[in-house]
């Protein structure tokens, strides 16, 4: 589970019941959700999804823009693309990371211009990663380096953060979260096993200054292997980690052993847990072995053997992670992708989706072969990668009936 600067919450031993409320099915009798207070903290509990097996949300495979086919050149042809966010404005912008650059486009596709590049100079990327909004202006994270860029793409400002950080959060107000996913290390374990190490939350300003400590994230999981002279570590079998996303200055975390996210706020402060008890997370003998079978087929020939008798020794977990992203859309509502391991990529996306109020709304197919990356009130937008593998970034309608 994840820590956090709140650590008197830990020592609460008994459930302080503040009241009970629940909204119960005439058809059922089953609650859909439960809700209590547990030491000044709001827990909800949802009990059964709302939608029951059809969902009532929907998203239309057929783009409502295509950014590789709303122009020629190579401005529309895309590759190795990534994190794509609509600005404040309702223009589009995208991380390339094959070429290194951010290109901004207009709502309906036309190209506006574009900053980055490969390089380690001021903007410059010598890899690119995530993109955030911060009110109009706009970041760009890459190899360690954070780019501040002002609405009309001059870049006002550069500096650095951890070289493994994968995200960055704009919280309002000048502070930014960034979160961080370093490899698996061996440092300290004389013996072969599973470790978990927290990681810190930090604030930093748009100049690069850490300006406050709010806690930790319980981190993500890694297999030590420890044979003699062999030494190394990995992620492993279906191995749990921490994710975050934030919204108006409130952070949700979960670290995925459970489908569970806890909300805090600015200061780190955990003010009220959304969990589903019970939901079904068991993994079969035969879908591990699978997975285990996927793992060593992806261990190169030419990488040291003992990597292969790592992955055979991986220990076999009871349970797969709950999610494996977390996402917040403009309303507040929760939308978590559910966990495929290695031998499951071939299945399309599937979104679990909570209400902002807590409910259990249902499950939210994805089309196939798109990948969804930031969600608007009527839209998605993510990377659709037709037959030949060709990437095209993409706006998709979104239903909420």
């Amino acid at each position: 589970m994840p820590s956090y600067a709140t650590a008197g919450l830990r020592g609460v031993a008994v459930l302080l019941l503040c009241g009970l409320a629940s909204c119960v099915s005439q058809e059922s009798g089953t609650p859909l959700v439960v809700q209590r207070d547990s030491a000044g903290i709001e827990i909800i509990e949802a009990m059964r999804p709302l939608w029951a097996d059809s969902s009532l949300w929907s998203i239309d495979p057929d783009p409502l823009v295509d950014l590789t086919l709303t122009g020629s050149g190579p401005e529309h042809e895309f590759y190795r693309s990534g994190s794509m966010k609509q600005r404040p404005d309702g223009s589009l912008m995208i991380a390339d990371r094959a070429s290194r650059e951010v290109r901004v486009f207009s709502a309906s596709g036309e190209f506006r211009g574009s900053f980055g590049g490969r390089g380690d100079g001021p903007g410059e990327f010598t890899r690119l990663g995530r993109l955030e909004n911060a009110g109009d202006t706009l970041l760009a994270l890459g190899g360690g380096r954070v780019a501040v860029v002002a609405p009309d793409l001059t870049v006002v400002g550069t500096f650095n953060v951890d070289r493994f950080t994968i995200d960055l959060h704009y919280l309002g107000g000048g502070a930014i979260l960034p979160e961080s996913n370093p490899p698996p290390l061996a440092q300290g374990m004389a013996t072969s096993g599973l470790t978990r190490r927290p990681e810190p939350l930090l604030l930093f300003d748009l100049e690069g200054t850490q300006i406050d400590s709010i806690g930790e994230t319980s981190g993500n999981e890694s297999y030590v292997h420890a044979r003699d002279d062999e030494y190394g570590a990995a992620e492993p079998l279906f191995g749990k980690e921490a994710h975050i996303d934030v919204l108006g200055g409130r952070l949700f975390l979960g670290s995925s052993d459970m489908m569970q996210v806890d909300e805090l706020d600015r200061s780190g402060s955990l003010v009220r847990i959304l969990r589903i008890p019970g939901y079904p997370l068991e993994l079969s003998d035969a879908l591990v072995a699978a997975e285990r079978a996927a793992r060593l087929e992806a261990v190169p020939e030419a990488l040291p053997a003992f990597l292969r008798r790592m992955v055979e020794d991986f220990p076999t977990p009871a349970t797969r992670p709950a999610y494996d992203n977390i996402l917040v859309d403009p309303a507040g509502a929760l939308w978590l992708e559910l966990y495929r391991g290695n031998s499951e990529q071939d299945q399309p996306e599937e979104w679990l989706v909570l209400d902002a109020d807590g409910t259990w709304l249902g499950n939210v197919g994805i089309p196939d072969r798109f990948t969804l990356t930031d969600i608007t009130m009527e839209t998605v937008l993510g990377v659709w990668r037709d037959e030949l593998d060709v990437e095209h970034p993409q706006v998709l309608r979104l239903t909420r009936n």
